[in-house]
């Protein structure tokens, strides 16, 4: 089974994400949001092709259905690296 890998600024996107949730409904709501992130993440070591192909050549996009984000990813030899988690509002991927 592959192994998950974050890119440095999935963390600051978690932080992010963290923060903002805070601010509108408390830590704990905040955590309990980004703990389903990730556990959405962790799935991907399984089930690697789960997520939609992107307009960036070699990424795939997994849309979650709880929260407005989705997760860009790159399936590798052993290891499926996160390269990003953005609102679904944002702008896509841009890796040129």
């Amino acid at each position: 089974m592959p192994q998950i890998e974050l890119s440095e600024k999935v963390d600051s996107d978690l932080e992010a994400i963290h923060e903002h949730y805070a601010g509108l409904m408390g830590h704990q709501r905040a955590d309990e949001a980004v703990n389903t992130i990730l556990e959405s993440i962790e799935q991907l070591a399984t089930f690697t092709g789960m997520g939609r192909p992107s307009q960036t050549p070699d990424v795939r996009e997994l849309v979650l259905t709880r929260y407005p984000f989705v997760v860009s990813y790159v399936v590798r030899t052993q290891v499926v690296f996160i390269v990003r988690v953005l609102h679904e509002r944002n702008e896509r991927l841009n890796t040129a």
